[in-house]
């Protein structure tokens, strides 16, 4: 036998209390029979359920809990295996969108830059599907897990510091939501050795106005997500543009003109606190050739798992036990000596 959702096995531990519970009830009805009318004459005066009945019951209710929690797990009948070829990697690009990355330090810019390395090393990861997330000050999902390369490409295409109105930049709520995206509710139960394998391309210039992404980035790491960062910009001080100026640049509230900076060392950090990968962008150094090389060698390194060969669903005949043993639990017992 084998489970389709593990994880719920933990809840068969509810057994042990609720065990200590129902045995603790059956020793305070007796003794509350007894404390009134004596232990020698309760039987004769106050004519209650059987002590056997009374037992059976909290059997046919342990037994009947005990059944729906394995249910629960999705019990199956297994027999069998065969080598089953996972689906390649699944990845999530988290692109910075902040307004510093319209710096043009690198030509066109910051985000131009960023665009074509996601596009190019998109196209170069074998197989699996692809996710774009948009992050400034809050994340934004611009493309879920897809294998349509197209819709993948126009909605990259579409990506701007204009969609996400908040702005500055933060780390950890998008780390956090990439987590999410690999991993979603719906696909929490399928085994671990069927689904590809999860990875995140972050490509920024570094600048994280929030902090605190250890937390987000400790999650990621125990996930088992392969972590790539991708540095966009160049170290000197670069000014913003800005649409809205006079003069065509970003201005703080005292009419300074805002200057950007590639924060090299904020990446590197998160990197390594990922166990991840670093790479350093440039116009005439790209780097998505390296980028999907390493992605495709994690993919391939384990692209073989065993699945069970033959599945039959055994949950239902769990749960039905399950409601007819605390039916039976409900109706034995009723009008008083029924089993005398």
């Amino acid at each position: 036998m084998c489970f389709a959702w593990p994880d719920n096995i933990v809840y068969l531990l509810l057994l042990m209390p609720l065990a200590v519970i129902l045995g603790y009830g059956v020793m305070r009805q007796l003794q509350a029979r007894e404390a009134v009318v004596g232990p020698f004459v309760a039987d004769g005066m106050m004519r209650g359920v059987p002590m056997r009945v009374l037992v059976v019951k909290k059997v046919l209710l342990f037994c009947g809990m005990a059944l729906l929690l394995i249910a629960m797990a999705g019990p199956r009948l297994c027999s069998g295996g065969r080598p089953v070829l996972r689906k390649g990697a699944d990845i999530v690009f988290m692109l910075d969108v902040s307004r510093s990355m319209r710096a043009r330090d690198v030509l066109p810019d910051r985000l131009g830059q960023a665009k074509q390395e996601i596009t190019n090393i998109s196209r170069a990861v074998n197989g699996g599907r692809r996710a774009i997330l948009l992050f400034a000050a809050a994340p934004l999902v611009q493309c879920p897990l897809t294998t349509d390369q197209e819709a993948f490409d126009a909605l990259l295409g579409m990506a701007s510091p204009d969609l996400i109105e908040e702005q500055g930049t933060s780390f950890r709520a998008a780390l956090e939501l990439a987590g999410r995206l690999l991993e979603p509710e719906s696909e929490r139960r399928i085994a671990s050795g069927i689904n590809g394998e999860k990875i995140v391309v972050l490509l920024s210039d570094g600048e994280d106005h929030s902090g605190g992404i250890q937390g987000a980035v400790k999650q990621l790491k125990e996930a088992g997500v392969h972590v790539f960062v991708v540095g966009v910009g160049m170290p000197r001080p670069v000014v913003i543009p800005s649409g809205e100026a006079v003069d065509g640049l970003k201005r703080d509230e005292g009419g300074r003109v805002v200057m950007s900076r590639f924060r090299m060392e904020t990446l590197q950090l998160l990197a390594r606190d990922a166990v991840g990968f670093y790479f350093r962008s440039r116009a005439e150094h790209p780097v998505y050739s390296e980028v999907s090389d390493r992605i495709n060698r994690i993919a391939a390194a384990s692209r073989w798992v065993m699945e069970p060969g033959e599945r039959e669903p055994l949950y239902r005949y769990f749960l039905v036990a399950g409601l007819v043993f605390l039916l039976a639990e409900t109706i034995i017992g009723r009008g008083g000596g029924i089993w005398r």
